[in-house]
């Protein structure tokens, strides 16, 4: 990608279409089974981005496109809807939202030394997302937010492979593969559930419409090709925009209510990741341990 001002939009287009997510389900998707509202994501925008992928591409890349698939689309989406089912969305988004700090612990456990500022912000990350559930109005929701933060986990895991492993794919074939590998098996997993298949209104098939082709089929295009500009380590940070969108509209639109303890908490894990971004560049050996093609680590 040449354009820095197209990188950088397509790059804040992916996080605000995902913000939209939490609210869209809780508001027009209400009752549907976790695992078919992640099969219907994945299956719309399988069936028009399918045929973007030639054979050349699943017989050289097919192990690879898999194990990228089941991180990014399969595991992400089902865990991502359990949390959003159980969880007010302003809360499951911030705990999704700490992918960007969960990437700079994995790489830690790579062995590639962390810099100041991103181990601060995951430090203080820890804190916020503490202060969000121990402040909480209500309860929360164990398993809710389980599934949010190994949603976050399985996301950083997915990224960090797609951003080792799938250099040699080009984008638009690198997301329709993986979209469309994860439809096959989340619409099976769905089909042998046992679950209904579900009944949808008006609302909630253009609710459908806008997560499948819009959140998934653009959103993830975009993100995979802005991974070709940006450095992964603060293309992950991108997902601040993530909860921003989630929140205001649960405030606005679903009633939500924060207490005032998660909302200190929502700032920390905010302003970590905001202080993150002002890593120095990386130096050459952190590149050679980590493997991520050149295009990923420079600095934008």
């Amino acid at each position: 990608m040449n354009n820095p001002i197209v990188a950088w939009g397509l790059a804040l287009a992916a996080p605000i279409i995902w913000g939209s997510t939490y609210f869209v389900t809780q508001k027009w998707l209400v009752g549907v089974h976790p695992l078919w509202l992640a099969a219907l994501r994945t299956s719309i925008p399988a069936l028009f981005m399918c045929w973007f992928v030639p054979i050349s591409v699943w017989k050289r890349f097919g192990i690879r496109l898999l194990v990228m698939s089941f991180l990014n689309i399969t595991l992400f989406t089902g865990l991502l809807f359990l949390a959003i089912t159980r969880l007010p969305g302003g809360v499951a988004a911030t705990l999704v939202s700490t992918l960007p700090l969960q990437v700079i612990l994995l790489r830690m456990l790579m062995g590639i030394k962390a810099e100041p500022q991103p181990l601060i912000a995951a430090i203080g990350g820890v804190v916020g997302v503490a202060l969000l559930l121990l402040q909480s109005i209500q309860v929360p929701d164990l398993l809710g937010v389980l599934a949010a933060l190994t949603a976050a986990f399985v996301m950083a895991v997915g990224v960090l492979t797609t951003a080792k492993y799938g250099a040699d794919i080009p984008s638009l074939q690198l997301t329709a593969a993986q979209i469309s590998l994860g439809a096959l098996v989340l619409l099976s997993l769905a089909l042998c559930s046992g679950e209904p298949f579900p009944l949808l209104s008006n609302e909630g098939i253009l609710a459908m419409i806008w997560l499948g082709p819009i959140g998934m089929g653009f959103a993830y295009w975009a993100w995979f090709r802005a991974m070709t500009y940006i450095p992964i380590t603060r293309l992950a940070f991108f997902g601040l925009l993530n909860p921003v969108v989630a929140v205001l509209a649960g405030i606005f639109l679903m009633n939500e209510k924060l207490s005032f303890g998660q909302i200190i908490g929502m700032f920390i894990v905010i302003s970590c990741i905001l202080f993150a971004q002002k890593s120095r560049r990386r130096n050459v050996l952190e590149v050679e341990k980590s493997g991520i093609k050149p295009a990923d680590t420079s600095t934008y």
